[in-house]
């Protein structure tokens, strides 16, 4: 269980983790990490497996694994002031039914919200298909608190550091740590023991439904740069931008299906906006979900670099942009499977400026005989087209290939707090020994 993950690295070598911890508290936290710290060994913290990056599993390295699953708590709530303090291993659907009685809501919608755990939710910079209305993780986050390697105690929020070592406490306020520094940490940084998180009246806006189906990528692109100019409203936003003939079924894509206030003046949607009656809403809904769990009828269904970030240029250009990613793709042996994602959606970039666009996840076809080296091989070459290109990948899934001013700037926070935390993220060459004997 402790290795179970949703990334392709899961080929773990258990003779390398020397503990697994399931704390309650803080202090049991503290022991844990003491342990390891005593015997040498670093330390991978780990919530519900459900991102990924593989940062969970801890790569190859000696290690302590330490689980949140056993810190689920809720601590306290504040309906007046909008908050609830929360343990870290509890997950965004238990909060907002132990929520639901007093007409308050914590709006984090990934689809895995009834697995994830807010601490690895933050540690990923998670979203969901309301992240366009409601922010990431990080935007829905008052402060969090955190156990390093050495055992000090650190609260973070929006200001800065408090501490109870006094002199780290100045050094890194000195280096202006945030919550932006710990959103998309990925574990390298310490252990998250709490988390004040945000917390709004829950609203029964009446929606509605439609559907927009378009001639090509570049139509799509383009509308959703138009929705993002004008803070189009929307509530719910999904592409399906391609789909396989084994499972496409009556589908035509692209398309765009969507929600929004009744009340919406549809304004620059033009006459091809379908209306949607609530059950065909579902139904296409209910196929978005689906399609990431079916397989084509010869071979198997990979996501080989989850969540490419179309923004301005290359979402503008879409078709020119996915045509190069996808003859990587193809030169490497994979096909086509499915393209799908939220449009519009908002995450962050390395240097923590938020950008806004498509969170296209693809899926491809993998052909039997394929090693690990060799699919991870096609990871690299993706993630250096994507580069040339300035396709951005959501930091929940994939910085540590290629975001390189996040991973300076957490190192450099690394030499003030120590290192003893998920090392093997930044080892030369994006970890690609460690990441490819994993598939």
């Amino acid at each position: 269980m402790i290795g179970a993950n949703a990334s392709m690295y899961y080929r773990l070598d258990f003779d390398r983790i020397k503990g697994v911890y399931y704390p309650t508290t803080e202090q049991e936290v503290i022991a844990a990490i003491a342990h390891a710290r005593l015997n040498g060994l670093s330390v991978t913290p780990k919530g519900g497996g459900s991102g990924l990056s593989g940062a969970c599993t801890g790569g190859n390295e000696e290690r302590v694994m330490l689980s949140s699953l056993q810190m689920k708590k809720i601590l306290r709530v504040s309906k007046e002031r909008g908050y609830i303090d929360v343990q870290p291993g509890i997950t965004p659907d238990k909060i907002n039914e132990l929520l639901q009685p007093i007409g308050m809501r914590f709006h984090m919608t990934p689809s895995s919200r009834d697995v994830a755990t807010v601490g690895g939710l933050l540690s990923t910079d998670g979203g969901g298909n309301d992240a366009w209305f409601n922010g990431t993780m990080r935007d829905n986050t008052i402060r969090v608190k955190m156990v390093l390697y050495d055992g000090s105690r650190l609260t973070v929020d929006w200001k800065g550091v408090k501490s109870n070592d006094a002199e780290l406490q100045d050094r890194l306020n000195k280096k202006k740590v945030t919550i932006h520094d710990v959103a998309c940490s990925h574990g390298t940084m310490g252990f998250i023991t709490e988390l004040r998180l945000a917390i709004k009246p829950e609203t029964n806006e009446p929606l509605v439904g439609a559907i927009i189906e378009f001639d090509d990528y570049d139509a799509l692109g383009n509308f959703i740069l138009r929705m993002i100019e004008t803070k189009c409203p929307v509530k719910y936003s999904e592409a399906i931008v391609m789909v396989h003939e084994d499972i496409r079924e009556d589908l035509r894509t692209p398309l765009l299906i969507m929600q929004f206030p009744e009340d919406f003046e549809l304004g620059f949607f033009d006459s091809r906006i379908r209306r949607l009656e609530r059950a065909e809403l579902e139904r296409l809904k209910d196929f978005r979900i689906k399609m990431a769990k079916r397989n084509p009828n010869t071979g198997m269904q990979v996501s080989l670099f989850e969540d490419y970030g179309f923004h301005d240029w290359n979402l503008a250009n879409l078709q020119h942009t996915i045509d190069e990613i996808e003859s990587v793709l193809m030169s490497h042996g994979f096909a086509p499977f499915a393209k799908y994602g939220h449009a519009p959606s908002k995450w962050y970039l390395g240097d923590n400026g938020p950008t806004y666009g498509l969170l296209m996840h693809s899926n491809e076809i993998k052909p039997e005989g394929k090693t690990g080296q060799e699919t991870y091989r096609a990871v690299k070459d993706i993630v250096k087209k994507c580069d040339e290109l300035g396709v951005t990948p959501k930091p929940e899934h994939k910085w540590l290939y290629s975001d390189e001013v996040k991973k300076a700037r957490i190192q450099d926070i690394r030499r003030v707090i120590g290192r003893g935390f998920n090392p093997f993220i930044f080892e030369p060459d994006c970890a690609s020994d460690t990441l490819s004997s994993m598939l």
